[in-house]
């Protein structure tokens, strides 16, 4: 099982869910570039969305040849930006994913072909003002982790490892670790028809966990619409906020672990 974590988190988004699912499940996780404890990209380098595509591909590449015991069937486990990629990434490599479980996500973001040039204008201006404004600095790790919480509408109990891991110290006081340039508007986002396209493409079976309180879009009828192009998908909605498996983490393992105990019999 490889867990891929949300936009400006980083893997310990899925500390609570670890001790209780079974041992003997292998799992893989890590920060993508430029969240948590991994590195910035130098220079004017930013984000675009791909680029997560290729560091999960690098990931699993790496990490199979040099275990080679722990080749077998692969299970992507992505929260909010980790379930658009692991979406992408089943769609392209059909025969490596065994399944998919996508919280807070059902398939890649997408946006009208008209409103391209919009987006290129408004994404460039925004990063030459990005550039120009200093981190913001908090007086202690309480004060972030108190933001933290009320942004994301969760207790801060559940949210210490994710910002504990998330923060530094630095001369004047605590910062985020994460690059400011995650920021950004991306400078491109998909057409409609690429997002069909992608989600037709997936062939392994998809749980698909969205929050009585995330995000809007999720319970819209495009969404609707979108789940009827999955071939095998199960919906299921737990109570919370966008991080509702942080508020609900014994009935997402509930249900992950079911999802995984009906894959492993299939195969």
């Amino acid at each position: 099982m490889v867990f891929l974590h949300g936009w400006q988190d980083n893997l310990a988004s899925f500390d609570s869910l670890i001790p209780m699912l079974p041992q003997d499940y292998g799992l893989l996780m890590f920060d993508w570039p430029g969240h948590g404890l991994s590195d910035h990209k130098t220079g004017d380098y930013h984000y675009p969305f791909f680029d997560y595509l290729d560091s999960l591909h690098q990931v699993l590449h790496q990490t199979l040849c040099s275990q080679p015991e722990k080749k077998g069937p692969v299970i992507l486990v992505g929260h909010s930006l980790g379930g658009l990629v692991a979406s992408c990434y089943a769609a392209s490599f059909p025969e490596s994913i065994a399944g998919v479980v996508s919280i807070e996500a059902l398939g890649p973001i997408v946006e009208p072909e008209h409103k391209i040039t919009e987006r290129i204008a408004k994404s460039l201006n925004q990063r030459l003002n990005s550039a120009q404004k200093p981190p913001r600095l908090f007086d202690s790790a309480i004060k972030a982790l108190q933001l933290r919480a009320s942004i994301n509408k969760v207790a801060c109990q559940s949210l210490m490892p994710l910002v504990a891991r998330g923060i530094e110290t630095c001369g004047h006081g605590v910062r985020w670790r994460h690059d400011p340039k995650l920021r950004g508007e991306p400078l491109y986002r998909m057409a409609p028809g690429h997002g069909e396209s992608i989600i037709r493409a997936i062939e392994c079976p998809v749980l698909a966990i969205r929050a009585t309180d995330g995000y809007p879009a999720l319970r819209s009828a495009d969404a609707a619409q979108r789940a009827t192009w999955f071939k095998q998908l199960t919906l299921i909605e737990i109570p919370g906020t966008h991080h509702c498996h942080l508020q609900q983490p014994q009935q997402t393992v509930s249900l992950v672990t079911d999802f995984v105990t009906k894959i492993q019999t299939r195969t």
